[in-house]
């Protein structure tokens, strides 16, 4: 089994720098492949919904650069149970931190979105469970 992709959404309000956050979404997955979506918020103000999904190489990358910091490593890996969805890791990461450069763990809505999805035949939960924590140093 592999990392199959790594998926990331960061939502861009009219109040936020475009290029700040397309530079924290290509710090993270290491590409400027970002796809853009223009949308409208409640109040009509611009929204831009910025998208990036890696494969391969690439993803394995990303992964890396995701689960690299002990700090988070360990969140997830506590929070494990409550971020998995079949063979997809959810995880959401502080815009703002990785805006300047840092990956963190994050909540609420000022937050990056992250999907990694692996490559299980099945939706067995404990398979998927022990993939990734086997991906990040945890023997089961």
């Amino acid at each position: 089994m592999r990392i199959k992709y790594v998926e990331v959404r960061a939502l861009c309000h009219a109040t936020e720098d475009e290029d700040k956050v397309k530079g924290a979404l290509s710090f993270l997955t290491g590409t400027n492949k970002i796809v853009e979506e223009k949308l409208t918020g409640v109040y009509g103000e611009p929204i831009i919904m910025m998208k990036v999904k890696e494969q391969g190489k690439e993803a394995m990358a990303a992964y890396e650069r995701l689960i690299s910091d002990e700090e988070n490593r360990q969140k997830l890996i506590d929070d494990l149970d409550l971020r998995l969805e079949g063979w997809k890791l959810h995880v959401r990461l502080d815009k703002q931190d990785l805006v300047k450069g840092s990956i963190s763990i994050g909540s609420g809505d000022n937050t990056v979105k992250v999907v990694v999805g692996a490559g299980g035949k099945t939706e067995k939960g404990r398979e998927a469970k022990n993939f990734f924590l086997g991906s990040m140093g945890v023997k089961s």
